[in-house]
């Protein structure tokens, strides 16, 4: 049996999981890590992208915008009821399967036209923004479906 841990997910607008977990592999600016029970204490930025999460039934998948992760290194109370050891908060997170795969790929396509215009800086940033969320959005959508064919 492997180790748990307890694992907060929030947006500004939700608490999206809150859960014993086995693990959790999110992307930070200098790429993928994973996270399990044991830890050592971190505070990372989350870089838009996938994120997974693992409890002991099935995996979540999971499209984020850009926030960050602390990891606590506190253990079992003694009422057996696990303190939040590991916190992530982002901008925005939407599970694979409510992500609108065409809205998707519209809003994609419309950050590309605004980059390729060479339109000012703020609104190259805006564009260079979404257009990241939106492939992170489209890798979830297809990695979600290849595992549902499994």
């Amino acid at each position: 049996m492997s180790k748990t841990f307890r694992f907060l997910l929030s947006t500004p607008d939700a608490v999206l999981y809150d859960g014993e977990v086995e693990s959790v592999i999110l992307p930070t600016p200098n790429g993928e890590i994973g996270i399990m029970a044991d830890h050592e204490p971190l505070v990372s930025l989350i870089s838009p992208g996938m994120m997974t999460i693992k409890d002991k039934s099935q995996e979540k998948i999971l499209a984020t915008g850009s926030g960050f992760i602390k990891v606590n290194t506190a253990g079992t109370k003694s009422d057996g009821v696990s303190p939040v050891q590991v916190e992530a908060f982002t901008q925005t997170a939407e599970f694979a399967d409510s992500i609108d795969e065409q809205r998707a790929l519209e809003a994609k396509k419309q950050a590309e036209l605004v980059m390729a215009e060479k339109a000012d800086e703020i609104s190259l940033a805006n564009a260079s923004s979404l257009l990241e969320r939106n492939i992170a959005r489209l890798k979830t959508i297809e990695r979600h479906k290849k595992r549902s064919h499994h």
